[in-house]
């Protein structure tokens, strides 16, 4: 397995990781409201969807495929 394959997975496994220290965190950081919907959602539904297609198209743009 390539170094690029290691890290994109690693990277994919933090941003799954992420979403429950956002809910789970004293004081609720993911309970925090941007333009009225919580930064949990925001995250879950939005940035790591979206950061995890672009690392996933990246690492296979990268390979070739």
């Amino acid at each position: 397995m390539s170094e690029a394959r290691r890290r994109a997975i690693g990277a994919l496994l933090l941003l799954l990781a992420v979403a429950p220290l956002l809910a789970l965190a004293p004081s609720a950081p993911g309970a925090v409201r941007l333009v009225g919907v919580s930064l949990l959602w925001w995250y879950t539904g939005l940035v790591a969807p979206l950061a995890a297609t672009a690392i996933t198209v990246a690492v296979l743009w990268r390979r070739g495929e």
